[in-house]
């Protein structure tokens, strides 16, 4: 069973405003369009089931493309951008006259969507939608057909552009072996999948120079002394979970985010899909930018360089995991302090150090307070789909570092995981504004 059909997928919305000295109609397309499309791609990633490295892939390129597709009608420093994008330096753009900017920008957005999920119908169906509603609109029949080709050309661009950063390649690698030794990462119940994405580290990055170039804290040598830091570690989880409070299982239950949840019941196994890490941010910014009434550009400015901040945020984690390869807290508390333990959420299927959703979060975090003000406060609705609260923020650090908490409330983390992933997420988010020099 599935459970994955949260969002509606709206028709697109245009208007048209007169006024020009010829009186012809000019043909808008509102930001709420842009928006449509951010929740078209998540419903579609929870319903394909990616896990966060891949969703985070699905999600960046088609933002950047559509981001791109505006840069020669905006001011914002798209053009810029391109010139930080590995592998991309050759990007070009074709004529633009007669071309409606924001009209391409999602094309561009459904086209490159086709190309990074598995439900691609999903995709075609939008772009059919886009341009039979252009022309029940009246949009000019040249300009159209401008927008068209130079859509084209973007999308084409970016989909050679995103076939070349190694995914294939890793999906053919040599499947990761768990080490069956002390402090070393295996296994977990419930259902014991193998290793998750183990060569994602071998991605190419968007912006960060190379998947290693932060430096983790090193975490205290392996030990089974109840007297040792690592014991101590822990034994720090295992005391946390037998103090429950409701605001800690509520937030533990709020940034759960885990996009592929089994449910056993008996011999029967249901698999809860939800939105992922990637996808929760990327849904808090619709929130935000509708609220502020954005412009289809400033929205697709935030979705896009907060995107790309995931995206190497999770290269950078995944590197990380698979170079500590540590145990997670299921697996060392079963084997030392108590063997019928259990977490309350589920640990997903991969090394615990660092924490991906506190870089994935901080990483957003760093983005949005630059782009959107350092003590924006919010409230986030997202997992309200779930039959969660709503929750207030007084900033998105606060958020980032309540998510961070949520995985050791959880369980499924060291409360030293969460705190280094906070600070790499950081300093992943810091490095790609540095690099951008965005006002």
């Amino acid at each position: 069973m599935k459970l994955f059909r949260f969002f509606i997928f709206n028709s697109i919305v245009f208007t048209f405003l007169l006024g020009c000295k010829n009186e012809s109609k000019v043909y808008l397309i509102p930001a709420d369009s842009l928006h449509q499309a951010n929740r078209r791609l998540l419903e579609v990633a929870m319903e394909d089931g990616f896990p966060p490295p891949v969703a985070s892939r699905v999600y960046v390129y088609p933002h950047a493309g559509a981001y791109l597709a505006l840069a020669p009608f905006s001011t914002d420093g798209a053009k810029n951008l391109i010139l930080k994008l590995h592998g991309l330096e050759k990007f070009s753009f074709p004529d633009t006259s007669k071309v409606n900017a924001e009209l391409a920008s999602l094309l561009v957005f459904y086209k490159v969507s086709k190309k990074v999920v598995f439900s691609e119908h999903y995709m075609l169906s939008a772009i059919d939608s886009l341009v039979t509603q252009s022309k029940s609109a009246g949009i000019d029949p040249i300009i159209l057909a401008s927008t068209q080709t130079y859509s084209d050309s973007i999308a084409s661009q970016m989909i050679k552009w995103l076939m070349k950063d190694n995914y294939i390649e890793t999906r053919t690698m040599e499947r990761f072996t768990s080490v069956k030794e002390p402090g070393f990462w295996q296994e977990t119940p419930p259902d014991y999948q193998q290793a998750l994405e183990p060569h994602w580290s071998k991605i190419r990055p968007i912006m960060i120079d190379s998947a290693g170039i932060y430096k983790a804290e090193i975490l205290p040598p392996f030990s089974r002394d109840k007297n040792s830091p690592f014991f101590l570690m822990a034994k720090k989880v295992f005391d946390e979970s037998k103090n429950p409070t409701p605001e800690k299982e509520e937030i533990a239950w709020f940034w759960d985010d885990n996009p592929n949840t089994s449910d056993h019941r008996g011999h029967a196994v249901a698999v809860i899909h939800k939105i992922s890490p990637p996808g929760h941010w990327l849904n808090i910014i619709s929130q935000i930018a509708k609220k502020e009434k954005y412009t289809f550009a400033k929205s697709s400015q935030i979705y896009t360089i907060t995107a790309i901040a995931m995206f190497d945020g999770i290269i950078s984690t995944w590197h990380q995991k698979y170079k500590s390869n540590l145990v997670r807290p299921i697996t060392y508390i079963h084997d030392n302090i108590d063997p019928n333990w259990s977490p309350l959420i589920q640990t997903p299927p991969f090394p615990e150090y660092t924490s991906g959703h506190s870089v994935i979060s901080a990483s957003a975090a760093t983005i949005l307070s630059h782009l959107i003000g350092e003590n924006y406060a919010f409230v986030d609705s997202t997992s309200m789909l779930y039959g969660a609260k709503s929750r207030n923020f007084t900033d998105f650090h606060a958020a980032a570092w309540e998510v961070s908490l949520s995985r050791y409330y959880g369980g499924i983390h060291y409360y030293n995981g969460v705190e280094e992933g906070n600070k790499q997420g950081k300093w992943v988010g810091n490095y790609i504004l540095n690099k951008l020099n965005i006002n």
